[in-house]
Parts: C-alpha cells; sequence; structure tokens
C-alpha cells in the first residue's frame, strides 16, 4: 500500500509539473522593454540619386551605385566636381537617420570629401539640416569614419552635400552609410 500511495503522489506530481510546464514556451522571442532597439544599416533600402555622375554613366567602373554597394574596395569617381554637388536617398518608408559613415577610396586624399552637410527632407525640395562637417580627414585609404547627431525626426530623404574636397578637381568616395535607429 505504501508503494502504492508515493507512486500516486509521483503521478500526481509529474501531472502538475506538465501543466505548469505546458504554459512555458521557448519558441517564443523575449521582449526587453527596457534595453533601446538596436542600429540598422537600411542604405540598400534607399534609392541612390547623384547631382553629378560618372562620366560613364551610373552603370561605369566607378558610377554612382558604387559608393552604397557595401564594399570599401570600390569607388564613385567624378571628373568634375561641384561645390553643389550631393548624393541622396529616398526611402519608401520615413527613416529615423542618426548616424553615417564615409569611407575614403583608394587613391588620392585630394579626391576625399573634406566639408559637408547631412539634410533631411519628407518632399524632396525644403530641406532640414541634420549634420555639418568641415575640414574632416581619412586616416588613411579605405578608412571609415563615423559620424552621429542629434535627430528626433524621421524623414524620406537624406541628402549629403559635399561642399569641400580636399582641393582636386575629381571627387572620389568609396562607401557612404546611413543608420536607421527605431524610434
Amino acid at each position: 500500500m505504501n508503494v502504492l500511495k508515493l507512486t500516486r503522489r509521483a503521478l500526481a506530481m509529474l501531472c502538475i509539473a506538465l501543466i505548469f510546464c505546458s504554459g512555458c514556451k521557448k519558441d517564443k522571442q523575449r521582449t526587453y522593454a527596457l534595453l533601446p532597439p538596436d542600429p540598422e544599416d537600411v542604405t540598400a533600402q534607399g534609392a541612390l540619386s547623384v547631382s553629378i555622375e560618372n562620366t560613364g554613366g551610373p552603370s561605369a567602373a566607378e558610377g554612382s551605385p558604387k559608393v552604397t554597394d557595401g564594399d570599401i574596395t570600390t569607388k564613385f569617381l567624378i571628373f568634375t566636381y561641384d561645390p553643389t554637388f550631393w548624393i541622396q536617398l529616398k526611402f519608401k518608408q520615413a527613416q529615423h537617420i542618426t548616424s553615417y559613415t564615409l569611407t575614403s577610396a583608394n587613391d588620392a586624399p585630394s579626391r576625399d570629401p573634406k566639408s559637408w552637410t547631412l539634410s533631411g527632407s519628407n518632399d524632396g525640395s525644403a530641406w532640414t539640416v541634420l549634420d555639418t562637417r568641415t575640414n574632416e580627414t581619412f586616416a588613411d585609404r579605405e578608412t571609415t569614419n563615423n559620424y552621429t547627431f542629434t535627430n528626433d525626426k524621421t524623414y524620406t530623404y537624406y541628402r549629403l552635400n559635399i561642399t569641400a574636397n580636399g582641393g582636386s578637381a575629381l571627387f572620389q568616395m568609396a562607401e557612404w552609410r546611413v543608420t536607421n535607429v527605431p524610434q
């Protein structure tokens, strides 16, 4: 009889444990309300446009798509740099950009971006300046510099106006990447 009681108790405890554990699902993703969302590189989601294109066009070996292709060994090159030159990304959905990177290309530091403004817009015509940099340099070739700024709004357009380069008649840049921080 003692064995029968122990067996019944063990079965009852096992049933209680199974009922308790059946509510624990390991396949649910955990969320932590106290942690901020992870920043995300959204560059590839934007449609690229430029005010001056490589003379061979966008499909040239050094055409504009190279500036956002994710490869620091390729570059965008123009032969007629002008201080009104800009590079722009247009997104289908507004993005909350608070940082970006620029990567120097493989040769001639005099062709690198030196001074610029980053602006945001929701209509492509009225622009809000988000970040301004002057007299920036790159420590070496194919080097990525990260820039952060305060921004509390979302925009569908982001434009990088390169107002000065290192002094050359040419302009080059390997990469421009933008980072969205979900709000």
